[in-house]
């Protein structure tokens, strides 16, 4: 039996090239996937939202996005009701979790009052500070609440530092209301 020479090529570079070759073709798979999804995954992002605007301010109609300038970092997006229930604002700040990882909507009606709020998203740690979501004795305390009474609500003991972005959220929301208000 004689024994095949080996040489570098078909040693080490085949099969890196085999690899390679692999990695593009699955790329490009990606790609055109992510190209196909990308309006489906924006358009059930939009209809979320308006939805949890609806929730957060229930005596509104339908939303204009209204611009204005220096509001809060955090802020990510105004509405007023059409028909001047008030505004919401979509935040996204830090929590607990990290910078970006605290999603929410807010509501005041046209008096200053809190309407609702609603937690989008958060990376919170489950169980603890979690609880901004699902404990009613918590998130159930903000609506009818003016910005100083949001300011001295209560927090969840174990989970006070997620209880205070979330009161923080609240008190960028009344800041950018304090901006359009007028």
């Amino acid at each position: 039996m004689t024994k095949a020479k080996s040489n570098a090529m078909t040693d080490f570079g085949a099969p890196i090239l085999v690899l390679v070759l692999i990695c593009v073709i699955m790329s490009g798979l990606l790609a055109l996937t992510n190209n196909a999804t990308a309006p489906i995954i924006e358009e059930a992002e939009r209809k979320a939202n308006e939805e949890a605007r609806l929730e957060v301010l229930p005596s509104a109609d339908s939303f204009e996005q209204v611009e204005i300038a220096g509001v809060p970092d955090s802020i990510t997006g105004v509405f007023q009701a059409s028909n001047g229930a008030g505004f919401t604002f979509s935040l996204t700040t830090q929590g607990y979790g990290g910078k970006n990882t605290l999603k929410m909507a807010v509501g005041i009606d046209a008096e200053g009052k809190l309407t609702g709020v609603k937690v989008l998203s958060h990376k919170e740690t489950a169980g603890l500070g979690s609880k901004i979501t699902s404990d009613e004795n918590f998130y159930g305390q903000f609506p009818g609440l003016d910005a100083a009474g949001a300011a001295a609500a209560d927090t969840i003991s174990g989970a006070t530092f997620s209880s205070n972005y979330y009161k923080a959220a609240i008190a960028d929301a009344f800041t950018a209301f304090d901006m359009v208000k007028n």
